[in-house]
């Protein structure tokens, strides 16, 4: 059985990191959404905005365009699924070159979308091995 101190603290965090990947994800989202959605796509310009305007898309096609963004931003040297597929899709971005605040909302986005995640799993397995 886990130590009771040991397994508070850990459930604490890993809920307290949970609910902070949420506001994060929320306030970056909303930020895109209402202020920075024409700059991020004027700015980083995926392959499929060639075919029709972004906010024509089904909400799926438009979160993996932002995920193509997240991924070309975060791993720029990856070569191998889908992060080679987001690489080789916006070839022509620079990572280096990109401003700050088109970075800080996608970064946000799917850092607290992963972050999150783990987090969650990381409760749910807390909370099924105590009881």
């Amino acid at each position: 059985m886990m130590n009771t101190p040991i397994y508070a603290v850990v459930l604490t965090t890993a809920f307290n990191v949970f609910v902070a990947c949420f506001f994060v994800s929320a306030v970056s989202l909303a930020t895109i959404w209402f202020f920075k959605l024409d700059r991020i796509n004027d700015t980083l310009r995926h392959p499929l905005l060639q075919h029709r305007p972004f906010r024509e898309f089904p909400r799926a096609i438009q979160a993996g365009i932002f995920l193509d963004y997240f991924l070309r931003l975060l791993f720029p040297r990856a070569r191998k699924g889908l992060f080679g597929q987001a690489n080789r899709n916006l070839a022509h971005v620079d990572p280096v070159h990109v401003p700050m605040d088109v970075k800080w909302p996608i970064m946000g986005l799917w850092a607290g979308c992963w972050i999150g995640l783990l987090a969650m799993i990381v409760v749910w397995a807390l909370l099924l091995v105590r009881h």
